[in-house]
């Protein structure tokens, strides 16, 4: 994903996780500069080459940037962006040898270091990508993608202190985007950290009006901080502004939502709907089976914890079903 902050410039969309709050206690020290950040000017050529790459051309694109590159093999800036190209025709190998190019040609082009680092993140070279985000966070501490990249990076490896660290100081270089603050959010949800957790919701919560999909993740992050009254409304306000029909996993985080304010009602006729939107998927099937449950519609409730098991018979949705089954018998 391109984004304002530099020429080709990638940002991986936030991972929406569908699953309970105090200050942000203060960022460890920053990386320090090193070196002079090199922001490569584009030729007219790379120029339009951009322009058709922002059309959708691509093929065109890449004609350009290879012509860009015969009569100048040593143009950063074309070799970034004709990384891109490879990785929008699914050509990953020439993507990385693009940007290990543009490395190589400028070494201080933090923008390549951070493409590179993604791209690497996601081909499960976790290792080196931490070092090349590294490196772009400490070419150009300013650079926004870089720091949220490698908050990232650090967070599936586990370290979770420089995780926060990233996130931190992606979400003081842009105040006003909900993603590194919801990504924050969950992560301190994991470390056991609710309060923490939900003053990051609470600032993102208007940033994610008419976003359905972000809308989801803070209502389940709500939820899950044990503030399902605050989740509510946020998914109310998502369910009112998405298409028709709407997202099943919007409906099923409502009606979890529901459930935890102990509105059962409203919890069952949701995640019925949600359920009549996809019968297939065994962790509505458990859901629904947990509501009726709860309701006391026992026989409802056990047919679709059996259908739950049938659907995951070696997955954990059997095995809770059966467990939720037994404990009906009793």
């Amino acid at each position: 994903m391109k984004t304002a902050d530099g020429p080709g410039l990638r940002w991986p969309l936030l991972v929406l996780l569908i699953s309970a709050c105090g200050s942000t206690p203060s960022a460890p020290a920053r990386p320090q500069p090193v070196g002079v950040v090199s922001r490569p000017a584009a030729s007219p050529d790379v120029l339009r080459g951009e322009r058709l790459l922002a059309e959708g051309d691509v093929s065109e694109a890449k004609r350009v940037f290879e012509q860009a590159l015969a009569d100048d093999p040593n143009d950063p800036r074309a070799w970034l962006d004709l990384g891109l190209v490879h990785e929008a025709t699914g050509e990953f190998a020439s993507a990385e040898k693009a940007y290990r190019r543009a490395t190589e040609v400028d070494g201080n082009f933090a923008e390549a270091f951070n493409n590179l680092g993604v791209l690497l993140r996601e081909g499960g070279k976790l290792g080196e990508a931490t070092t090349m985000l590294e490196r772009a966070v400490a070419l150009d501490p300013q650079l926004a993608a870089a720091r949220f990249n490698l908050g990232l990076a650090y967070e599936e490896q586990g370290k979770l202190a420089e995780a926060e660290r990233e996130y931190i100081a992606t979400i003081d270089l842009l105040p006003n985007d909900p993603v590194p603050r919801i990504n924050l959010a969950m992560m301190l949800l994991d470390m056991a950290r609710p309060e923490d957790a939900a003053v990051q919701l609470r600032a993102a919560r208007p940033m994610v009006r008419g976003d359905v999909l972000l809308s989801i993740a803070v209502g389940e992050g709500f939820r899950r901080c044990g503030l399902p009254e605050e989740a509510v409304p946020v998914l109310r306000t998502a369910l009112s502004q998405a298409p028709d029909p709407p997202p099943t996993e919007l409906l099923a985080e409502l009606a979890l939502a529901y459930y935890a304010t102990d509105d059962l009602g409203a919890a069952e006729a949701t995640m019925r709907r949600a359920v009549g939107q996809n019968q297939l998927d065994p962790a509505l099937q458990y859901a629904y089976g947990s509501i009726l449950a709860k309701q006391g519609q026992l026989g409802k409730a056990r047919a679709h914890l059996r259908r739950a098991a049938k659907l995951d018979p070696d997955g954990p949705y059997a095995d809770r079903a059966r467990a939720r089954l037994e404990a009906l018998k009793k």
